[in-house]
């Protein structure tokens, strides 16, 4: 039911965008299961110059070189009976698969359609600049550095991160958990940095039981 549910909504955004011009964004990623996903968004205007963005799909992918990725872009096409011609606008990220002077994913799909512009992800570009200002601010650089040391401690850790649960069920059972901090992600880097500091006494009390815990093991393997 869902499939055909599905079926009958892509075929609908077909329909208004096979009647337009539209652009292309693509992009690529690996979830959980550690699989290469393909994420694909069509962008149109309609008659009354209102944009729309509808997302078609994520498929997922044996590898994402920038040859898999055209045949995988082209073939979402054709099951949407949408023709490349009609293309005006490519928006990917600024890895060397996506955006490549010579076998990139842009270089192929401009060579036929040159019509269709390449355009650099606002968000990612966003992202790369945020990076580039923090890095070049010590204190900031020095500040994140140590936020996704305590995440990485607290984390990644079985022992550490039991703890950490028994102390928060215990001090504060209301509040989020700890999040990890993003190295590539600007944007999320708010919600990590705010559970640090909404966790920050139960950080503190773990950290402190952790090491007295340390302590105790190290003076019975003195004494035995």
């Amino acid at each position: 039911l869902l499939r055909v549910m599905a079926m009958k909504i892509l075929r609908s955004v077909a329909d208004c965008v096979q009647a337009t011009k539209f652009c292309i964004m693509v992009d690529e990623t690996t979830d959980v299961s550690t699989t290469e996903q393909v994420t694909i968004v069509l962008r149109w205007v309609d008659s009354d110059l209102e944009p729309h963005e509808d997302f078609i799909g994520m498929y997922a992918a044996a590898n994402t070189t920038a040859d898999h990725v055209v045949e995988i872009i082209l073939d979402t096409l054709l099951r949407l009976n949408l023709e490349l011609e009609n293309c005006r606008g490519e928006c990917y990220d600024g890895a060397a698969s996506m955006q490549g002077v010579r076998k990139g994913v842009a270089t192929q799909l401009s060579a036929k359609e040159p019509r269709a512009l390449f355009t650099h992800c606002y968000g990612h570009a966003l992202n790369l600049a945020c990076q580039d200002t923090v890095r070049s601010v010590k204190c900031l650089k020095a500040s994140l550095d140590t936020a996704h040391e305590i995440s990485k401690l607290m984390m990644y850790s079985s022992k550490r991160n039991t703890a950490f649960k028994t102390m928060k069920e215990q001090m504060s059972p209301g509040e989020p958990g700890l999040r990890t901090l993003c190295p590539t992600r600007w944007t999320v880097r708010g919600d990590a940095l705010g559970s640090i500091r909404s966790n920050y006494a139960v950080l503190q009390k773990s950290m402190s039981f952790l090491a007295m815990s340390l302590n105790c093991s190290m003076l019975s393997c003195r004494t035995a």
